[in-house]
């Protein structure tokens, strides 16, 4: 794994990059695109499009994850939030690369695929509900069903990943919450408990390339004032 001093050195300005931003009064990071402009190392500074950056809502007193494409390898900073500069710049300090096993806990990728959630224990009533994921990590989903589920409630999920071979993965996750979000739809964070470490490896297969795709898009800034 290439050190901070290492990574630096290979970053050009203007660079776009992706932001887990952490929130106020809540453990779910936002998730932006923005550019990298260099300054003194470990010091930068990120820069992003009009009215993307929830300036009032950022939590100052928790790291931020920054991933970025470095001649195709993903690496990911935990950064802390030094100043927000106006309501298009943050200045951030880069503190430690992310280890791979690491990733599960500090991204989630947004990524549109089908599942199938059932109740996880047999002595249950049975019964079956087809939803989307908004969001995956190595850790958990979040997805929109149409029917709620307890929080707490142990269920077993089917997911069919956008990348790969089809293969379905399968798990057992207990819910983290579940909220109404419009007639007939609810959101659901999910936590995974039991899932092969085969199938974990790919999600986190899948992750990377579609931050590779995302990376990949320009972003257009206005500079700061």
């Amino acid at each position: 794994m290439p050190t901070l001093d290492e990574i630096f050195t290979q970053i050009e300005t203007d660079k776009a990059v992706r932001i887990a931003l952490p929130i106020i009064g809540t453990t779910e990071k936002k998730r932006i695109s923005c550019v990298y402009q260099q300054t003194k190392p470990p010091e930068f500074i990120l820069l992003f499009v009009p009215d993307s950056l929830p300036v009032d809502e950022i939590d100052m007193n928790r790291k931020a994850a920054v991933l970025l494409d470095i001649k195709g390898q993903n690496i990911s900073l935990a950064a802390d939030i030094q100043e927000k500069i106006n309501n298009q710049a943050l200045r951030l300090v880069a503190r430690e690369v992310i280890r791979h096993e690491q990733l599960r806990d500090y991204f989630r990728v947004d990524i549109s695929a089908p599942l199938v959630a059932r109740p996880a224990l047999a002595k249950d009533q049975e019964w079956s509900m087809s939803g989307e994921t908004v969001d995956v990590s190595g850790s958990g989903l979040l997805a929109i069903f149409n029917q709620p589920v307890d929080q707490g409630e142990p269920v077993r999920v089917e997911l069919i990943l956008p990348t790969g071979n089809g293969e379905p993965i399968e798990a057992v996750a207990h819910v983290v919450r579940s909220r109404k979000i419009d007639e007939n739809q609810y959101q659901i964070a999910l936590h995974f408990d039991t899932i092969d470490s085969e199938d974990r490896d790919r999600i986190m297969a899948c992750c990377f390339e579609i931050q590779r795709k995302h990376l990949r898009l320009k972003v257009q800034v206005k500079n700061p004032e």
